[in-house]
């Protein structure tokens, strides 16, 4: 149990890669926190995790809203005392009035967007990020881990999709700084790369087996538990010397010139 003792608070936990992430990490030991705005979803994991002889508090939360998150917050230093691990995972992906040309792009959807996929990120590490430096003051934590989900589409552009990648391009951008500006006090930034994963609300899906063989070097897509493997070694120990990095799970396609959604208009 590599995370015994630790709390780990993840957004958009209910569900997808938030949803695997949430429950590699309680099998690992931690005590989770399972924030998302979906009640019957986040109710579903919270009993799933427990049924699994896990440790888990199921906390309605639009991150997008500060209040709301400095709440969520305190409930869980009401419930567990500390704060150990944040992944922020919570982000407006498949929005249809965000998938246009860049054109045709509302000015309400930008902002949404922004609100979700930034400002949320924002509230949520600032937040966490406090309550660890007081227990490294306090002497009672050595460090922290935050983990911010990003996207293929941060350094190279799908069509049609201007909003996500501009804010994952952000994500990284706040990835890095916050690694630097956190780092005297041990605690950890980085980020996650998912490649085509295979999750419901993804861009369209994962695609088929065939196009796999043809865009994906490992020539299938990822899978939530991939991604949550990953995560989980960022928060431990194990990568206690790594900070401000990219961490691609993507069965090799930023090392290639092709991409699933980018090859076809």
């Amino acid at each position: 149990m590599r995370l015994e003792g630790k709390v780990a608070i993840v957004t958009g936990g209910a569900q997808g890669i938030g949803g695997a992430c949430a429950s590699r990490l309680a099998a690992e030991g931690a005590a989770l926190v399972v924030v998302d705005i979906h009640e019957a979803m986040l109710t579903a994991k919270v009993d799933e995790i427990e049924a699994a002889g896990g440790q888990a508090l199921g906390i309605r939360c639009d991150v997008s809203d500060q209040a709301q998150v400095n709440a969520m917050l305190e409930q869980t230093i009401a419930t567990y005392g500390r704060v150990d691990i944040l992944i922020n995972n919570a982000a407006l992906v498949h929005h249809p009035p965000s998938n246009v040309n860049f054109l045709e792009l509302p000015a309400d959807a930008w902002q949404r967007a922004l609100d979700i996929n930034l400002s949320g990120a924002f509230f949520c590490a600032q937040g966490a990020a406090r309550i660890m430096v007081r227990q490294v003051t306090a002497g009672t934590a050595t460090g922290g881990c935050i983990i911010n989900m990003s996207s293929g589409g941060a350094s190279r552009a799908h069509r049609q999709l201007f909003n996500y990648d501009t804010t994952k391009g952000g994500i990284e951008a706040a990835t890095r700084a916050m690694a630097l500006d956190l780092a005297p006090w041990h605690i950890r930034v980085n980020a996650i790369v998912p490649g085509n994963i295979a999750v419901a609300n993804s861009m369209g899906g994962a695609i088929g087996p065939e196009a796999a063989q043809g865009t994906i070097p490992l020539g299938h897509p990822g899978t939530p538990a991939d991604i949550a493997a990953a995560a989980a070694f960022l928060a431990t120990d194990d990568a206690r010397y790594i900070t401000g990095s990219r961490l691609f799970v993507d069965g090799g396609m930023d090392a290639q010139l092709r991409s699933p959604g980018v090859d076809t208009p």
